[in-house]
Formats: C-alpha cells, structure tokens, sequence
C-alpha cells in the first residue's frame, strides 16, 4: 500500500496558474565548497501551479511543474518517472515542490536566513531533500525555494496503511534511510530539532518481496510483498549548528516526539533529541499510532513515564540483557524540581511488550537504547548505523531491486549508496 499521492489527478489545463516571477538571483551554485551567489542580477523564473501541498505558519508549498532550467543535479523524481508514474505526470516537464515564505525578505535577509543557508551548505545526499533553485521575487519580497517532488510523508503513508502492518524488510529499508538522512545531518555539523513523520518524505517506486524478519520465522518462511520506498527528510527551519550556542528556544517539535530535556525546559540541548524523535517515530512505523501520544506538556512526561517509568531510579537489565525503562537520569531530576514537576513513581513497562511477537527483538533493543531519558546516554547517529539491527536484521534482505523506468542517474546515485540490485533490474508492478 503507497502514501496519497500529490494529487489524484490533474486540474483541468484550462485552470492551470501559469507563474512567472522576476527575481533574483540569475542563478545559483549550491554546496559547501561553492555557497556563493553567481550573479545578483534580476532573472525570470516560470513554472505552473499544479496542487497546493501545504499550507503552514511560515510559508506554503505548491507542486508544481518547472519550466525553465535547473541544475544538473536536479534529477527527474520517481514520482515523475519511475514505472509507478501516473501518465499525467511522464507529460510534465520537471515536477518540483515549491515552497514560499510568507515573511518579507530583504536580499540580506535571504542571505541569512537559516533554513536556505543550511540547505546551501550541506552536501547532498540520497535521503535529504534538494534544493534545487531559490530566488526573492522583486514585486512581493518573497523568498521561494525549489526542492525536488516526493509523493507524501510518513505521516501520510502510516494514514494509508489503515492498519496494515509494514514487512518487515520495509522497515529496515526506511529506518536505514533515516538513520542515514540523520547521521548525514549530523555529520555536516548540524541537528534538525523538529523529526517528526510529517518532515520525513516518501516515494514509493515498486513491490518486493522481503524477507522475513521475523524472530519467529522458520528458514523456508515465504516472502512477504510489500512496497518499496525513497525517504527523505525535510523542512530545516529548526535545525541549528551543533556547536553554536546551546541556548534554544524551549519549545522546538512536535510534543508526541519531543525529547524530555526539551519537555523540562531546558535549553541545553543539542543533537540527542534527534535521536529521541527517531525512537519515537520508528515505535510509529511498526505500530502505525504515535508512541507517547500526550495531551499536554505535562501528560506528554506522564506518558513517558508510564513506559519507561521514574528517571530518579535505575531499574537494571532484564534477564536478556535489555536496560529496563528510560535508565537514571539526574539532571532530568534538578530540572524537573526547578519547574516545579515530580516523576510519577510508575515502573517501567517491557518495550517487547508494546510490540507484535513477529517484530525483531534487535529492533526492540534500538528503540529502546534511542529512548535513554539521559541525552549523553542515548544513542549517537552513527551508532544506530552500526546497530546489530541494521548490520545483521536488516541486511538479510540485500538484494532489493530498483524498477526500471526511473532515470538511470538517478538510480545508480541510489543503488550504489544503499547496495541495491543492479540498476534496471525491474520490479512486478
């Protein structure tokens, strides 16, 4: 089952919104080793609006068709090209995802704003989304940026399910990808503060039949058939260096996947929390439903305590060798005291017990050594990669193909990285 696509299908050409936009500047050069702007003179930009895809606080996101040039990284998106590609979309010139802030700019303030500077800077990487094309309109002020299209979220894509569990070979695929996204981010110095399944794109590009996973499976246990995905992770609005000032705002992602430093308050905090919202969000994946689903700032850390009970106590290890609950955490403690809050006194529930039989214990284990209420405790990104889950669990199924149909740079760029089949190997659609 596929995340809704953009769009079921195509306005009517007649009511299609022909954009064209004079700004600047004429052209850009994006990486860390080329942040510079070419040329500041004015240019014209023209696409067609083909679907608004959201509408948000800071700014809202069309998908649009692209007519003028774009970089030679800008690859056609599975969305467009892959063997799953509706016919509306093969007509289309370049499919791209438009996004406009709804804040005026000034030039230097597009020069400074965090967002764009942190997508100009960090290498690319098969699963963050590209930036393809800025610019600020010279009539409105207003900064567009241009990224590549992806057919939903996470979010999305767990709704569709309709509480049809993943394979599990899918949920090694997609938690590989945003581990790697992660580490990525981490890796070019910086943290995302806002994980969440709405900011974690998907594309899905074919059928396969994965290997089980399961603890519980015999040797001959047969396939099971589920889709294959691209991820990407978005929207860096929140994200901040990780070795800038470690004063933040208090209040940064959504409460379900918000990290418990953040919930006390504090604003000393840096790339842990991202390894927070992931073991959240992959409970999510397997389970489709949030796992600390709170009502309120304080109902959000009575949620966690229910699960991995009182940060003031350390419960040991089971009989399996697996830390019992979130683990001592001290400094929660003072911070908790200094807000005027008291951990329940609640035991840690046994995380396998939230889980189906059939789910990998390894599994199990990443999640719950990603939830360490101590942030120095929790797992780093680059750990995760390393992970008995994903070096041994996840790799009996390493032979994933990639249809045919999508654009062949594109898939040798995904392949290579993730040592798929060889590319144009095809996939029963």
């Amino acid at each position: 089952m596929s995340a809704p696509a953009p769009s079921n299908s195509l306005p009517q050409e007649s009511t299609l919104e022909v954009v064209t936009i004079v700004g600047v500047p004429e052209s850009v050069t994006l990486g860390r080793d080329h942040p510079e702007i070419e040329s500041t003179e004015i240019s014209v930009r023209s696409y067609t609006v083909l679907k608004q895809l959201g509408d948000g606080m800071f700014g809202v996101v069309w998908l649009c068709d692209w007519h003028g040039a774009l970089p030679s990284s800008a690859l056609l998106s599975p969305v467009q090209c892959g063997d799953r590609a509706r016919e509306e979309w093969r007509r289309l010139k370049h499919l791209v995802a438009v996004k406009k802030m709804k804040q005026i700019f000034t030039w230097e303030e597009c020069m400074k704003f965090r967002e764009l500077e942190i997508l100009r800077t960090m290498p690319p990487h098969p699963n963050i989304i590209s930036l393809y094309d800025f610019f600020l309109s010279t009539d409105e002020l207003a900064l567009c940026m241009v990224f590549d299209a992806m057919e939903g979220n996470l979010h999305h894509f767990i709704k569709a399910r309709k509480g049809l569990k993943l394979a599990g070979g899918l949920v090694s695929t997609i938690c590989r990808q945003i581990v790697g996204g992660l580490d990525h981010i981490h890796s070019s110095g910086y943290f995302h503060r806002d994980l969440k399944p709405e900011n974690i794109l998907i594309t899905t590009i074919g059928l396969h039949e994965y290997v089980s996973v399961s603890p519980n499976a015999p040797p001959n246990a047969p396939p099971e058939r589920d889709v294959i995905v691209i991820v990407k992770i978005t929207d860096f609005g929140s994200a901040r260096a990780i070795e800038s000032n470690p004063r933040f705002t208090e209040y940064v992602s959504v409460r379900w996947y918000r990290a418990p430093e953040v919930l006390l308050l504090s604003r000393n905090y840096s790339a842990p929390v991202d390894m927070w919202a992931l073991g959240t969000v992959l409970a999510e994946i397997v389970n489709l439903k949030p796992l600390f689903p709170g009502s309120g700032q304080v109902d959000q850390i009575t949620k966690l305590t229910e699960i991995l009970g009182d940060p003031s106590r350390d419960y040991g290890v089971g009989v399996d060798g697996t830390p019992l609950g979130g683990g001592p955490w001290s400094e929660g403690v003072k911070l908790a005291r200094e807000v005027g809050f008291t951990f329940p006194q609640d035991p840690p529930q046994r995380l396998s017990t939230l889980f189906d039989a059939h789910v990998p214990h390894q599994l199990i284990r990443l999640i719950l050594e990603l939830l360490r209420y101590d942030p120095t405790k929790r797992l780093t990104s680059g750990q995760c990669l390393q992970h008995q889950y994903l070096t041994e669990v996840a790799s009996r199924d390493d032979s994933i193909p990639v249809p045919s149909g999508l654009e062949r740079s594109y898939v040798c760029s995904l392949a290579s990285y993730y040592g798929l089949a060889t590319p144009g190997a095809s996939v029963d659609t």
